[in-house]
């Protein structure tokens, strides 16, 4: 479909220049997944870092994160120029195994590939001028948004979470923005792990171990600005911090 090409190629050339294109497209979700991995074949054909979440309709996506928008926290991004600057306290899940194209894999399966919980920080980001007014599929075929993505601290033990107790805390310079506790909107992210993983090799993705899978905020996604210096802390689990 040329339409597809067009778009991936429009999206690529708008990450590189770190820059917005105007379009109101309307995709299909296969329509969509073939734009990201089109995309994702010019930026960064072999990604170690993804992100999971719910679609309007329930269906939980996934979305690539290129190894160029990740870093180890404390992480530094202020040579990076955003267009649409938002932040999110994030878990994210490290694989011990590979999960291969094609291959349908139980929630067992999935959840002993993983071998390690870390706290993250999301930079939302938007390679779409309208990006407030346009479909969910466009956003997804844009990789939902993401701008960056920090890994902070990491523990083993990730199976005894109390995730309906598990407290959080977001600052920017500081200053305490969210405090919360239970927050996920699914309470429990790993409600999403087994699911978001074979949306990925369902789609022709491989998620290779020592890849990081991020599951969706905490903290609602408060806007920053450059400059800003942002922390989280997600209480008896750990750090992360970035600056802007």
């Amino acid at each position: 479909m040329p339409q597809i090409k067009q778009l991936a190629a429009e999206l690529t050339s708008a990450y590189n220049l770190r820059a917005v294109i105007n379009t109101d497209l309307s995709l299909s979700i296969e329509q969509a997944y073939a734009v990201q991995q089109q995309k994702m074949q010019y930026i960064d054909s072999n990604p170690k870092h993804w992100k999971i979440g719910l679609m309007n309709d329930g269906e939980v996506f996934i979305a690539p994160i290129a190894s160029q928008d990740s870093q180890k926290s404390p992480a530094n991004f202020s040579g990076r120029q955003f267009n649409a600057l938002h932040v999110e306290a994030e878990l994210a899940y490290r694989l011990n195994t590979d999960f291969l194209p094609g291959q349908c894999y139980s929630e067992q399966q999935v959840f002993a590939g993983i071998d390690a919980i870390a706290v993250s920080i999301e930079i939302l980001d938007s390679r779409l001028q309208n990006w407030q007014h346009v479909s969910e599929t466009l956003h997804l075929a844009d990789n939902q948004m993401n701008g960056a993505l920090v890994i902070g601290d990491a523990i083993k033990g990730w199976q005894n979470i109390d995730y309906a107790g598990q407290k959080v805390e977001l600052f920017i310079n500081r200053q305490l923005i969210v405090a919360d506790a239970g927050s996920h909107p699914q309470q429990d992210p790993t409600s999403l792990l087994s699911a978001g993983v074979n949306q990925g090799t369902k789609r022709g993705y491989k998620l290779t171990a020592g890849s990081w899978i991020t599951s969706g905020t905490w903290s609602g996604y408060p806007q920053a600005k450059a400059g800003d210096y942002i922390s989280v802390n997600f209480l008896g689990l750990g750090e992360a911090s970035l600056q802007l």
